[in-house]
């Protein structure tokens, strides 16, 4: 549908000899092809500037046009349509008054620069809307500004939530799922964010419109990434890149290329996070919310690469400039909570306490994995007696429902740490088998062989298997090797504790071992579920 109505309009506007009426044609084009590939209009917007300075385009074709020179990073241009536009006076339509209000929260979220372009913001109240889909595209938006200025705003997660619900999965505006689905994302929700993406992408993919679906895969990576699902959100950016050409993403590239850029730097493919990091990028897109996702990721891989002084640099930049537009949230960038573990390898822990007081005073609310991971950051920066119990509290903030496993492997890893310099060496040997399980899992192996290094019981899971147990063994045997008692383990599988037991004995017969505290770490994919289930009941 979307093909033939892009075919339709370009052949209307071939044969159009009005010049007002091919104007208006021509923004229409532009409106129908964004879906199935952005970066077709390119060519037509030098087209529409020309005819918006000379009056032929106006109201919401004028804004059109403003969102995708914004989109391709002509900046200058979409500067003047938005002077022309409001110097032309208040609108007086319904149609254009939502597209401004609309307009206006799209800059508040992506492009703050260019707010001050539209004037003085309206008196509070929302403009009658022309139609059902304008005014979820409305809230859509309005969501994502709000999470986006005041962090997890529970009016604003709950308003994405509700235009999710009552948005098709054929809805024609990108604009009004990518931006609840976001909302959703940097509000702490992204478990439920990537539940409905999936539903969406679905529909992306059924309408053949890869524009769209380029989108959602972007949208559905980031909020993997969060979740500590390394693998989903390296997958869905490449795929969302492989999806639309380079040129086609303009600004906004910097989304699916920050996630790829995190998941490969936390996976400890540095070689691939680099080549990430060369690929060209509009110099335009410094100035959006996506040239700040960019610098957080090159931070984050300063951090792990050991250019401590560089990624300092890009986090302090970065803060600097969401300060100053007003979009400092953790839920977006925990740009404090990295700096200060910047400091930590700088030797500098008073630094460290410092940021992390900061964000603590400045931020009451904020999302488990944001707080989970501060809070371990902050374990490194206090007495070694303190630490286990900061790493605890760490551990139990990221195992929740808006947790991030990748964040939690972190934490039992630096739990093994803390305990080892206590001289707890039990302690240690379990903290450092849950860490690898679920490193492991992650596929974070930087750190399982970091771990491995460090010392000789965390050792990998051995991914072929080749120890003879069955599958029951092994489930049965996971669990336990992360401390699960055998009711526990009865309870989340499902089985006796007679049966347990069972398992157990056949599985020190095979690993010739004779204790529990002996169990390497052996989780694979079906036995995350049961820990889980177990841990929850």
């Amino acid at each position: 549908a979307a093909g033939r109505a892009v075919d339709c309009l370009r052949l209307a506007r071939l044969i159009c000899a009005d010049p007002d009426r091919r104007a208006r044609l021509t923004a229409a084009l532009v409106r129908a092809e964004w879906s199935v590939n952005p970066g077709v209009s390119g060519g037509r917007l030098g087209e529409l500037v020309e005819a918006q300075s000379k009056g032929r385009l106006r109201g919401a074709d004028a804004l059109t046009l403003v969102r995708a020179l914004l989109w391709h990073g002509r900046f200058d241009q979409a500067q003047e349509v938005l002077g022309r536009l409001v110097a032309s006076g208040r609108p007086t339509d319904p149609e254009t008054a939502t597209e401004l209000q609309i307009t206006r929260r799209r800059l508040r979220h992506s492009y703050p620069s260019f707010l001050a372009a539209l004037g003085p913001r309206p008196a509070a109240g929302r403009p009658p809307t022309h139609s059902v889909s304008a005014d979820r595209r409305l809230q859509a938006v309005s969501a994502l500004a709000a999470v986006l200025a005041e962090g997890p705003h529970p009016e604003a997660v709950g308003a994405a939530q509700r235009v999710l619900h009552g948005t098709r999965p054929d809805e024609p505006s990108t604009e009004t799922v990518e931006s609840a689905l976001l909302a959703l994302t940097y509000g702490g929700r992204a478990e439920r964010a990537s539940a409905w993406c999936d539903v969406f992408l679905d529909g992306a993919r059924a309408r053949r419109l890869p524009g769209r679906q380029a989108r959602l895969g972007a949208v559905r990576a980031e909020a993997a990434l969060r979740r500590g699902d390394l693998v989903d959100a390296r997958r869905y950016a490449s795929e969302a890149l492989a999806t639309l050409p380079a040129i086609s993403w303009g600004v906004t590239v910097g989304a699916p290329l920050s996630t790829l850029v995190l998941a490969t730097t936390a996976m400890g493919r540095y070689d691939e996070a680099q080549a990430h990091l060369d690929h060209r990028v509009p110099e335009a897109m410094a100035d959006t919310r996506y040239g700040m996702l960019y610098l957080h990721a090159r931070a984050r891989f300063g951090l792990a690469t050991g250019h401590l002084e560089m990624a300092l640099e890009d986090l302090r930049r970065c803060g600097a400039t969401l300060r100053r537009w007003g979009m400092d949230t953790p839920g977006l960038i925990p740009w404090r909570t990295d700096a200060a573990e910047v400091y930590l390898g700088l030797g500098r822990p008073d630094d460290a306490r410092r940021m992390l007081e900061e964000q603590a005073a400045l931020f009451p609310v904020m999302p488990n994995r944001v707080r989970g991971a501060a809070t371990r950051v902050l374990a490194g920066a206090g007495a070694p007696a303190h630490r286990p119990g900061l790493l605890r509290r760490a551990a139990e903030l990221l195992q929740s429902d808006d947790g991030d496993r990748y964040e939690l492997a972190l934490a039992f890893a630096d739990l093994a740490r803390a305990y080892r310099t206590l001289g707890e060496f039990r302690r240690a040997a379990a903290a450092e088998r849950r860490a690898v399980i679920v490193a492991a899992d992650c596929h974070a192996e930087a750190l399982v062989r970091g771990l491995a290094l460090e010392s000789p019981t965390a050792v990998p899971p051995r991914p072929d298997g080749g120890d003879g147990l069955t599958e029951a063994e092994r489930r049965v045997a996971a669990m336990a090797a992360v401390g699960c008692s055998n009711r526990e383990i009865a309870e989340g599988l499902h089985v006796t504790v007679s049966t347990v037991e069972q398992h157990l004995t056949r599985t020190y017969r095979k690993l010739r071992i004779s204790r529990r505290a002996d169990l390497p770490p052996l989780l694979g994919g079906p036995a995350l579920g049961d820990l889980t289930d177990a841990h929850r009941r």
